[in-house]
């Protein structure tokens, strides 16, 4: 009765506190994978944003650089041409024509 009483107290603490501890193990690593696919792909989107910013800081250089050779506020179409740049780029072309067409 004794030794019966010793068995289950052990099995007793074997399932409330090894099992557990190696599920946990298990989710750790699970967790941890995840974390690193989700840092990865986060990489990725920081490199593939930085070409992007880089084309608006472009853009918008263009359009005051054009504003400031036809006489224009150049600050003004340098925000105009960051932050709507293609809608900003096609105004740009439409002004440019009827200034040629105007002299």
């Amino acid at each position: 009765m004794k030794y019966l009483r010793i068995t289950l107290g052990l099995a007793v603490l074997f399932f409330s506190f090894i099992l557990p501890l190696e599920t946990f193990a298990q989710s750790d690593d699970s967790r941890l994978d995840k974390l690193e696919r989700k840092v990865s792909y986060l990489e990725y989107q920081v490199s593939s944003n930085g070409a992007v910013g880089l084309a608006v800081f472009l853009c918008a250089s263009f359009c005051a650089l054009w504003a400031q050779q036809t006489g224009r506020n150049a600050w003004l179409w340098f925000f105009l041409g960051a932050f709507f740049n293609f809608i900003t780029l096609l105004v740009l072309l439409h002004k440019n024509s009827n200034d040629k067409r105007l002299r």
